[in-house]
């Protein structure tokens, strides 16, 4: 369906009387349209000579921009015409955010387009404000020369997915109100929060290694004694950055520091020594103490990643899972310090050693565990869609999950070479996008 434009009295749109049929709409009746968020009432007229896939409407029926090339679909409830969807992708706090380079980082979620249709918006949270019905931003228009987007006043999305996190606060929750809960992605995952997250899911609560938030040294140092590793984490952080791992040995305190672009391991004798080291770094608040649960492959950390999505389903799905073997000495396996990637199940094989039964059903219970733990972030914290989660699988078998990223790169896909997995990653947060409006499967009128 295209939003055609034309000389009309105020408050009537046309539609040949074949499409008005079929959408169940009678001539000279009442229907409300809807656009995004913004409604109207209007008059409709029927008009053979009327494109059977066009809508007619006032010049000045729109307080913002509507391209006329745009694909719309339709849906109808009563008397109530819907057109849509109108996706949006918050960018950004405010407009100079929003630049060349970052528009074609964006164009990785909207190159499968002719499956949605409709408007996909980028814009920034400045945009967003109480009784908002539209936004200034970006929206996607293929047939645009030279570019991929147009710049203008748009409807306010029906359905919002937050890439990359932009903060937290007020203009969050304003937008959660305004697009009736159909904001997702909308908060950040600390690894505090995550871990409670998690604690307080039955079902889950069994998936994560003990935490604690750091208040003091001699709680650090018990810990240290009850679990031999322990690794002393900023509650929100990224990249690996400032994470600290304690080992106990027979003869001293070994503590790797991970500082951005390096990783310094220090050998104390004491616990003094080893205080008077960290008390200026670690803060009460600031920090938690994790259990070491760490599997090593030849003194090289393994472990793993599971992308995990809701897509047209509104249900979550897994991607895929990866597996992360550290180079020497690192503790971590961010991507700088990663000596190899390879498919989950391979991983399993290489890694660990398993065989192919073994390995086949590690991967299933890792697939139920990754479920488990990403409804534990919609019960508890907030509406997600789209993450990222990291986790240890150990001698055992057992499962502990580290952390979850909602704002995760994506450069781990292209090392695997699975460039179905990458492509099934970038579609799928506007395929749920499009459900929330009301655009999934089987729902869509034309």
């Amino acid at each position: 369906m295209f939003i055609k434009k034309m000389e009309l009295s105020e408050g009537a749109i046309l539609l040949n009387p074949i499409t008005a049929k079929k959408m169940n709409m009678k001539k000279g009746g009442k229907a409300v349209l809807h656009l995004g968020i913004w409604q109207k009432e209007v008059k409709l007229i029927l008009n053979k000579e009327i494109d059977h896939d066009v809508l007619k409407v006032p010049d000045n029926l729109f307080g913002f921009t509507i391209p006329e090339d745009i694909d719309f679909d339709w849906r109808t409830e009563g008397r109530d015409l819907y057109l849509g969807p109108v996706l949006g992708i918050v960018r950004g706090v405010r407009m100079a955010n929003i630049n060349k380079r970052s528009l074609k980082i964006l164009l990785r979620w909207v190159r499968s387009y002719n499956q949605h249709k409709g408007l996909v918006i980028i814009f920034p949270l400045s945009e967003v404000q109480v009784d908002s019905t539209s936004v200034k931003g970006f929206c996607y228009h293929p047939g645009q020369a030279g570019t991929m987007w147009m710049e203008g006043d748009f409807p306010m999305p029906d359905a919002v997915f937050n890439r990359p996190i932009a903060g937290a606060g007020n203009k969050y929750h304003l937008l959660e109100q305004i697009t009736g809960g159909r904001f997702f992605n909308s908060r950040g995952t600390g690894k505090w929060e995550f871990y409670q997250a998690l604690l307080k899911n039955p079902d889950a609560s069994s998936l994560v290694p003990h935490t604690e938030k750091f208040t003091h040294f001699e709680q650090l140092f018990t810990k240290l004694e009850e679990y031999q590793v322990i690794y002393v984490k900023k509650r929100f952080g990224a990249r690996g950055y400032g994470i600290i791992q304690m080992k106990k040995t027979a003869h001293a305190i070994e503590v790797t520091r991970v500082i951005k672009g390096t990783q310094i391991k220090e050998f104390y004798k004491t616990e003094e020594e080893c205080k008077d080291c960290l008390k200026k770094i670690v803060k009460k608040n600031r920090y938690i103490i994790q259990q070491g649960v760490p599997f090593e492959n030849n003194r090289k950390q393994v472990d793993f990643r599971g992308y995990i999505q809701k897509d047209s389903s509104k249900v979550w799905q897994v991607r895929g899972i990866i597996g992360r073997l550290a180079k020497p000495g690192s503790v971590i396996t961010n991507l700088r310090y990663t000596e190899k990637i390879l498919p989950g199940e391979d991983a399993l094989k290489e890694f660990h050693g398993y065989a192919q039964k073994e390995a086949e059903t590690v991967l299933s219970n890792m697939n139920e565990a990754c479920i488990r733990a990403a409804e534990s972030l919609d019960m508890n914290i907030g509406h997600f869609g789209d993450v990222a989660l990291d986790f240890i699988v150990d001698q055992k078998g057992d499962i502990y999950f580290l952390e979850a990223n909602s704002n995760y790169g994506h450069e781990s896909l292209g090392k695997i070479n699975d460039h179905e997995l990458r492509k099934r990653v970038f579609e799928s947060p506007l395929e749920y996008a499009k459900a929330l409006a009301g655009f999934g499967d089987r729902q869509e009128g034309g």
